[in-house]
C-alpha cells in the first residue's frame, strides 16, 4: 500500500480533547487518542467520554463510552474503513475519507444512516464537525456537534 495513503491519516495521530454538544449544551466530554498499530498500517482510535450532568436521559442511558474503532485502508482503492465498537455492544463498519483539511465519516445502514463531516484547522490542531442521522438516507437531521483540540 502508498505510504501516501496511510499519510493521510498522520493529523489524526495524538491525544484529541474531545467535546459532544446539542446546541450550546455540553452532552459529553473526554479524550479520543489515535495511534498506529501494526508497524504504522493501521490506526486505533480510543475514545473516552464523561456524559455531562443534566442532559436528557436517553443521552446517558445510551452512552457508547468507551468506544474503539481500528482504521485500515484496502489497498487496491484507497479508500478507508473504520471498524467501530462500543460499550453498548454496538459493531459497524464506517466508511471515511481525508481529503485536504475535511474528515468525513458515514455508514450506510438501512433504517440508520449516519454521517459526520470535520474540518481540521489550517495548523491541524483543532477539528469542527458534526453527526447527522437519517432513517432513509435522504431526508438528513443534525444530530451532535463534536468538536476536538489536539493535546498532543
Amino acid at each position: 500500500m502508498s505510504d501516501d495513503v496511510l499519510g493521510k491519516l498522520t493529523p489524526l495521530v495524538g491525544s484529541w480533547d474531545m467535546q459532544a454538544l446539542v446546541g450550546d449544551k455540553l452532552m459529553a466530554h473526554g479524550v479520543t487518542q489515535f495511534a498506529w498499530l501494526a508497524d504504522s498500517q493501521f490506526i486505533m482510535q480510543r475514545i473516552d467520554a464523561d456524559i455531562a450532568k443534566g442532559v436528557p436521559p436517553e443521552w446517558v442511558e445510551n452512552s457508547p463510552f468507551p468506544i474503539t474503532s481500528i482504521i485500515g485502508a484496502d489497498d487496491s482503492t484507497g479508500k478507508f474503513i473504520m471498524l467501530y465498537s462500543d460499550a453498548r455492544r454496538a459493531h459497524r463498519v464506517v466508511n471515511m475519507s481525508i481529503d485536504g483539511r475535511v474528515w468525513k465519516l458515514w455508514r450506510n445502514a438501512p433504517g440508520f444512516f449516519q454521517r459526520y463531516v470535520g474540518t481540521f484547522s489550517p495548523d491541524r490542531q483543532n477539528i469542527a464537525g458534526a453527526w447527522e442521522r437519517s432513517s432513509d438516507g435522504t431526508n438528513w437531521a443534525h444530530d451532535f456537534d463534536l468538536f476536538y483540540t489536539k493535546v498532543h
